[in-house]
């Protein structure tokens, strides 16, 4: 009976080998590499949900921006952190509604270098206040003293509505200004009456805040 004689099996060659290993590294790689990107991704969704909210923590009424939670004990975890972040003494969202601007009201960022008109209805008996601040959250230095007007300060017209202006320029009337502060930020706060606000009254309230109006730029 003849035999039969089996050759054998030829080793892989260095080449093989090499290639081999390179595409188990490149597969390490772009798995590290979707790992980190998810993370940056991830730290950077939850810091702007702190500073900047979300739809689950803000409400837009035109260009103003409310963290409807703020204050209260139902908070969620983004706008408590919020409050933590910035270090300020929020009034809480049971007691009145606190309304930021960073654009005008046909979305253009706020900046000292262009004139602004705000014009606010009558609010009904509420208090309230209107101050800008530069992007940090600053007061703006000025030679005037004057960073904010409220419904006791206010020069209002005979039907009780409000006209501001905003500039670096001093100007006759209610001027609040804006020097060389770059970008701005206006908060407008309303205070509840004592009896307190209904969900309704609140909502019809955010109906009528104030408009932004940009004139000139420079």
């Amino acid at each position: 009976m003849a035999s039969i004689e089996l050759e054998p099996a030829s080793a892989p060659s260095k080449l093989s080998v090499l290639r081999a290993i390179i595409a188990i590294l490149l597969r390490a790689i772009g798995v590290i590499a979707t790992l980190m990107l998810a993370i940056a991704v991830g730290l950077w969704s939850s810091r702007y949900m702190v500073a900047r909210g979300s739809p689950l923590s803000i409400e837009r009424h035109g260009p103003w921006e409310q963290w409807t939670d703020i204050g209260r004990e139902s908070a969620d975890p983004y706008t408590k952190a919020n409050m933590i972040s910035t270090g300020k003494l929020r009034i809480s969202a049971d007691s009145a509604g606190v309304f930021e601007a960073r654009t005008d009201s046909q979305g253009a960022r706020l900046h000292s270098s262009c004139n602004y008109i705000v014009r606010g209805a009558n609010m009904q008996g509420l208090w309230w206040s209107l101050a800008v601040f530069d992007s940090r959250g600053k007061l703006i230095a000025n030679d005037a003293d004057r960073y904010e007007f409220t419904a006791d300060t206010i020069a209002l017209n005979p039907s009780g509505a409000f006209l501001v202006s905003l500039g670096r320029d001093a100007r006759p009337g209610n001027w609040l200004p804006t020097s060389g502060a770059g970008r701005l930020v206006l908060v407008f706060t309303v205070l509840d009456p004592a009896t307190g606000l209904s969900s309704e009254e609140r909502a019809e309230r955010n109906k009528h805040l104030p408009v932004i109006t940009r004139e000139s730029c420079s």
